[in-house]
């Protein structure tokens, strides 16, 4: 059983449902289920029903990327950071120095929304600061899509 549950997770959910269809397809041209049987059957049915949501149209996919793609996104560098106490941050004014924790050949942080999806280098881009990206945390950047992508579809 176990061994069948794995195969199960490696299928799309298209064909899991298709496989749940066919057997179903074939119980019911046997016959002689029990109401506890065609019960479940039902309740699966259902199950599958609300796991999978409705297709939208190519027409509805273009409007929600639209959508998507206007959406601000919070992007921020971080070059480093420290601990200081109260005392510190009140004896602070202007001329004062802290030192960060990174050394100046370090990359930078890029968060967008938060979370860290990248690092990068420092880099001047004429009279400003840009940052030039070194490396890329895919599933970080996917997952800033996700959430912006529910938080869209929530509106």
């Amino acid at each position: 059983m176990a061994e069948e549950e794995k195969k199960e997770q490696g299928l799309s959910q298209e064909e899991l449902a298709k496989q749940w269809e066919e057997a179903l397809a074939k119980q019911r041209e046997e016959g002689g289920h029990t109401e506890e049987q065609k019960e479940e059957g039902t309740k699966v049915e259902e199950k599958q029903a609300e796991a999978q949501p409705s297709k939208p149209s190519g027409e509805d996919l273009s409007k929600l990327l639209e959508r998507i793609m206007d959406i601000p996104l919070n992007v921020e560098v971080v070059v480093g950071s420290t601990v200081i106490q109260i005392k510190e941050l009140l004896n602070m004014g202007p001329g004062s120095v802290f030192e960060l924790d990174r050394e100046t050949t370090e990359p930078v942080d890029i968060k967008v929304n938060g979370k860290l999806i990248a690092k990068g280098e420092l880099v001047v881009v004429g009279e400003k600061f840009g940052v030039r990206i070194t490396e890329i945390y895919t599933e970080e950047r996917k997952s800033v899509f996700r959430d912006t992508l529910e938080e869209t579809l929530k509106k």
